[in-house]
Protein backbone atom coordinates (compact mmCIF):
# COMPACT_ATOMS: atom_id res chain seq x y z
CA UNK A 1 0.00 0.00 0.00
CA UNK A 2 1.89 3.71 -0.62
CA UNK A 3 1.80 6.30 1.95
CA UNK A 4 -1.29 8.38 2.42
CA UNK A 5 -1.17 12.10 1.51
CA UNK A 6 -2.32 13.61 4.48
CA UNK A 7 -5.41 15.91 4.75
CA UNK A 8 -7.27 17.99 7.13
CA UNK A 9 -10.96 18.19 5.46
CA UNK A 10 -13.37 21.02 6.61
CA UNK A 11 -16.86 19.46 6.09
CA UNK A 12 -19.28 21.81 7.93
CA UNK A 13 -22.44 21.97 6.38
CA UNK A 14 -20.99 19.19 4.17
CA UNK A 15 -23.12 15.45 4.14
CA UNK A 16 -21.72 12.64 5.57
CA UNK A 17 -22.85 9.22 6.10
CA UNK A 18 -22.01 6.60 8.97
CA UNK A 19 -23.23 3.03 8.71
CA UNK A 20 -23.24 0.69 11.40
CA UNK A 21 -24.88 0.31 15.05
CA UNK A 22 -21.42 0.04 16.99
CA UNK A 23 -19.52 1.74 19.82
CA UNK A 24 -17.20 3.07 16.65
CA UNK A 25 -19.96 4.33 14.64
CA UNK A 26 -21.05 6.71 17.78
CA UNK A 27 -17.54 8.09 18.08
CA UNK A 28 -17.07 8.60 14.23
CA UNK A 29 -20.87 10.31 14.23
CA UNK A 30 -19.74 12.17 17.36
CA UNK A 31 -15.99 13.30 15.60
CA UNK A 32 -17.95 13.89 11.87
CA UNK A 33 -21.01 16.30 14.22
CA UNK A 34 -17.79 18.31 15.77
CA UNK A 35 -15.97 18.67 12.38
CA UNK A 36 -19.48 20.91 11.64
CA UNK A 37 -20.89 17.74 8.93
CA UNK A 38 -24.64 16.98 8.69
CA UNK A 39 -24.55 13.78 9.69
CA UNK A 40 -26.75 10.65 9.19
CA UNK A 41 -26.51 7.38 10.63
CA UNK A 42 -27.84 4.05 8.95
CA UNK A 43 -28.27 1.39 11.71
CA UNK A 44 -30.45 -1.44 11.92
CA UNK A 45 -29.71 -2.02 15.90
CA UNK A 46 -27.66 1.04 17.25
CA UNK A 47 -26.30 -0.17 20.17
CA UNK A 48 -27.18 1.94 23.13
CA UNK A 49 -24.80 4.37 23.69
CA UNK A 50 -25.01 5.09 19.35
CA UNK A 51 -29.03 5.92 20.33
CA UNK A 52 -28.27 8.23 23.21
CA UNK A 53 -25.82 10.36 21.42
CA UNK A 54 -28.57 9.89 18.23
CA UNK A 55 -30.76 11.32 20.80
CA UNK A 56 -28.25 14.27 22.09
CA UNK A 57 -27.36 15.71 19.19
CA UNK A 58 -30.78 15.27 16.83
CA UNK A 59 -28.72 13.40 14.41
CA UNK A 60 -30.68 11.78 10.92
CA UNK A 61 -30.75 8.24 11.73
CA UNK A 62 -32.23 5.62 9.31
CA UNK A 63 -33.27 1.75 11.43
CA UNK A 64 -32.48 -0.32 8.41
CA UNK A 65 -29.71 -1.35 6.71
CA UNK A 66 -27.81 0.40 4.05
CA UNK A 67 -29.46 1.16 0.57
CA UNK A 68 -27.39 2.54 -2.32
CA UNK A 69 -29.50 5.90 -1.89
CA UNK A 70 -28.17 6.78 1.29
CA UNK A 71 -24.84 7.84 -0.46
CA UNK A 72 -27.40 10.57 -2.72
CA UNK A 73 -25.63 14.32 -2.00
CA UNK A 74 -22.67 12.57 0.72
CA UNK A 75 -19.21 13.90 0.83
CA UNK A 76 -17.59 10.80 2.73
CA UNK A 77 -18.83 7.81 4.05
CA UNK A 78 -17.86 5.58 6.83
CA UNK A 79 -18.97 1.63 7.45
CA UNK A 80 -17.69 0.14 10.95
CA UNK A 81 -19.27 -3.28 10.35
CA UNK A 82 -17.08 -5.96 9.59
CA UNK A 83 -18.96 -7.22 6.85
CA UNK A 84 -16.69 -7.69 3.92
CA UNK A 85 -19.28 -7.83 1.38
CA UNK A 86 -21.09 -4.63 2.17
CA UNK A 87 -17.64 -3.21 2.30
CA UNK A 88 -16.34 -4.22 -1.30
CA UNK A 89 -20.24 -3.00 -2.54
CA UNK A 90 -20.10 0.64 -0.64
CA UNK A 91 -16.42 1.02 -1.95
CA UNK A 92 -17.52 0.33 -5.57
CA UNK A 93 -20.17 2.48 -4.92
CA UNK A 94 -18.65 5.65 -3.47
CA UNK A 95 -15.86 5.02 -6.08
CA UNK A 96 -18.37 5.42 -8.57
CA UNK A 97 -19.41 8.84 -7.47
CA UNK A 98 -16.59 9.94 -6.30
CA UNK A 99 -17.09 9.88 -2.61
CA UNK A 100 -14.23 9.72 0.33
CA UNK A 101 -14.69 6.07 1.82
CA UNK A 102 -13.51 4.57 4.73
CA UNK A 103 -14.45 0.58 5.96
CA UNK A 104 -13.23 -0.42 9.41
CA UNK A 105 -10.94 -3.25 8.86
CA UNK A 106 -10.56 -2.86 5.60
CA UNK A 107 -7.88 -0.56 4.43
CA UNK A 108 -7.22 -2.25 0.84
CA UNK A 109 -11.30 -0.62 0.56
CA UNK A 110 -10.31 2.69 1.38
CA UNK A 111 -9.84 5.89 -0.49
CA UNK A 112 -9.03 7.24 3.23
CA UNK A 113 -7.78 6.38 6.37
CA UNK A 114 -8.80 7.93 10.40
CA UNK A 115 -5.98 9.63 12.12
CA UNK A 116 -5.65 9.51 15.70
CA UNK A 117 -6.22 13.35 16.50
CA UNK A 118 -4.61 14.72 19.75
CA UNK A 119 -5.86 18.51 20.29
CA UNK A 120 -4.70 21.25 22.15
CA UNK A 121 -6.97 24.30 21.07
CA UNK A 122 -6.26 25.20 17.62
CA UNK A 123 -3.81 23.06 17.52
CA UNK A 124 -4.47 19.45 16.26
CA UNK A 125 -1.23 16.64 15.73
CA UNK A 126 -2.32 13.60 13.50
CA UNK A 127 -1.26 10.03 13.60
CA UNK A 128 -1.40 8.01 10.41
CA UNK A 129 -0.84 4.26 10.65
CA UNK A 130 -2.48 3.86 7.00
CA UNK A 131 -5.13 2.16 8.90
CA UNK A 132 -3.08 -0.98 9.89
CA UNK A 133 -2.03 -0.43 13.37
CA UNK A 134 -5.19 1.31 14.99
CA UNK A 135 -3.82 0.70 18.37
CA UNK A 136 -0.68 2.14 17.90
CA UNK A 137 -2.28 5.72 16.29
CA UNK A 138 -4.57 5.70 19.58
CA UNK A 139 -1.99 4.90 22.17
CA UNK A 140 0.77 7.54 20.06
CA UNK A 141 -2.50 10.22 20.41
CA UNK A 142 -2.86 9.72 24.03
CA UNK A 143 0.73 9.90 24.44
CA UNK A 144 0.52 13.45 22.37
CA UNK A 145 -2.46 14.73 24.37
CA UNK A 146 -0.60 13.90 27.61
CA UNK A 147 2.32 16.07 25.94
CA UNK A 148 0.55 19.12 24.74
CA UNK A 149 -2.07 19.66 27.91
CA UNK A 150 1.12 19.53 29.85
CA UNK A 151 2.96 22.17 28.13
CA UNK A 152 -0.06 24.30 28.26
CA UNK A 153 -0.21 24.42 24.49
CA UNK A 154 -3.77 25.36 23.91
CA UNK A 155 -3.68 28.45 25.73
CA UNK A 156 0.22 29.42 24.19
CA UNK A 157 -1.24 28.78 20.64
CA UNK A 158 -4.04 31.09 21.36
CA UNK A 159 -1.38 34.15 22.25
CA UNK A 160 -0.10 33.18 19.16
CA UNK A 161 -3.53 33.17 17.14
CA UNK A 162 -3.50 36.93 19.10
CA UNK A 163 -0.22 38.19 17.92
CA UNK A 164 -0.41 37.45 14.61
CA UNK A 165 -3.68 38.75 14.28
CA UNK A 166 -2.00 42.25 15.69
CA UNK A 167 1.31 41.89 13.15
CA UNK A 168 1.11 43.60 10.11
CA UNK A 169 1.65 40.84 6.99
CA UNK A 170 5.17 41.79 5.81
CA UNK A 171 6.52 41.37 9.53
CA UNK A 172 4.72 37.93 10.48
CA UNK A 173 7.42 35.69 9.54
CA UNK A 174 10.15 37.40 11.34
CA UNK A 175 7.60 38.46 14.37
CA UNK A 176 5.84 34.92 14.68
CA UNK A 177 9.15 32.62 13.73
CA UNK A 178 11.11 34.20 16.87
CA UNK A 179 7.72 33.98 18.66
CA UNK A 180 8.28 30.19 18.36
CA UNK A 181 12.14 29.90 18.24
CA UNK A 182 12.50 27.97 21.29
CA UNK A 183 9.59 25.34 20.97
CA UNK A 184 11.08 22.01 20.89
CA UNK A 185 10.27 18.39 21.91
CA UNK A 186 12.54 16.99 24.92
CA UNK A 187 12.24 13.49 25.36
CA UNK A 188 12.01 10.06 23.46
CA UNK A 189 9.85 7.30 22.32
CA UNK A 190 9.65 4.31 24.51
CA UNK A 191 8.91 1.27 22.98
CA UNK A 192 8.49 -2.24 24.48
CA UNK A 193 11.38 -4.19 24.78
CA UNK A 194 10.64 -7.09 22.59
CA UNK A 195 9.02 -4.89 19.92
CA UNK A 196 12.69 -4.90 18.35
Amino acid sequence: MAPSFPVALHLEGKSCLVVGGTLEARDRARALHEAGARVEVVAETPCAELSLLLKELALQHQRRGFDPADLDGKWLAVLVERDLTLGARMAALCEDRRILFCATDQPQRNSYSHMALARAGVVAVAISTNGRAPALGRRLREEFERLLAESGLAAFAQKLAELRDRTPDQARREVLGAAVSDVRLDGRLVLPKDSQ
